[in-house]
């Protein structure tokens, strides 16, 4: 059953994201689902769904791209971009 996220929480989820994102050092990005599990640290329990809608928001605001596929062309990973970093220095995250 999906869960619906409140308006006011999809920006603590998108920061929550970004931030995971960030701590992310490793030339790869991250799947969806490991990006779930740590949104778990954050207080969010997302599913995979919701969180990649959320990516592709990120992406059409230039806050985090998906990367190529080199090791697996059927999974989906993604990475903060620079104006993602500038977001989270923006905003003290």
């Amino acid at each position: 059953m999906k869960t619906k996220i409140k308006p006011g929480a999809l920006e603590l989820f998108d920061q929550a994201l970004l931030q995971i994102m960030q701590a992310n050092t490793t030339r790869f990005g991250l799947t969806a689902k490991v990006l779930c599990a740590f949104c778990r640290a954050h207080g969010l329990q997302p599913e995979e769904e919701q969180t990649l809608d959320r990516l592709e928001y990120l992406a059409g605001k230039k806050l985090a791209a998906e990367m190529p596929k080199l090791i697996d062309k059927s999974m989906r990973v993604w990475k903060i971009t620079d104006a993602g970093r500038r977001y989270l220095d923006d905003h003290d995250l």
